[in-house]
């Protein structure tokens, strides 16, 4: 599977309730292959992001999606650590390892 059938979502910057329409939009499972989101440039989340990201895994699981996920900070990794949630995605702390993932997965 080559990067440009890969389908990346990113977003940045400080992820919180005030942008909890923005990501949800973002987030969307289509089933149209792998997904790499991109948190690489996210400076802060809080429980918004987690539940949205929660809901777009459940949606992909249910479509068939592969997923991996590039996070950037310790806070937020610790923030799905947190929440129990460390082992429901495959994250990443850098892209061509998420890529390397979802490769292979497809």
């Amino acid at each position: 599977m080559s990067p440009s059938s890969i389908r990346v979502i990113k977003l940045s910057g400080e992820l919180e309730i005030g942008r909890k329409a923005e990501i949800r939009d973002a987030l969307k499972a289509d089933g149209g292959g792998p997904v790499l989101v991109d948190f690489s440039e996210v400076t802060y989340a809080d429980s918004t992001a987690v539940a949205e990201l929660l809901r777009f895994h459940a949606d992909a699981v249910a479509a068939g999606t592969p997923v991996a996920v590039v996070i950037g900070t310790r806070q937020f990794a610790r923030l799905l650590q947190y929440a129990g949630l460390g082992d429901a995605f495959a994250v990443f702390d850098n892209r061509a390892a998420a890529l390397t993932y979802l490769g292979r997965s497809a």
